[in-house]
């Protein structure tokens, strides 16, 4: 089932936040999912730079060498 008013929203949202610009397109279907978590890595002067985000939390850095 396709919600409309919650697809404007997200797109508007998505606008002011990011720039990123999807207003007045249609998704079918609209998928949602409640993040867990997320991470990212990277190779930064010989190091592994890990980024975790976790709802309710800030994100934090951990390096591994």
């Amino acid at each position: 089932m396709q919600n409309r008013e919650l697809h404007e929203r997200f797109v508007d949202h998505l606008f002011e936040e990011a720039g990123f610009d999807l207003r007045g397109q249609e998704f079918d279907p609209l998928y949602v999912a409640d993040l867990a978590g997320a991470s990212s890595v990277r190779f930064e002067v010989g190091q592994l730079a890990i980024t975790i985000w976790r709802p309710g939390e800030g994100e934090r850095m951990v390096r591994k060498t």
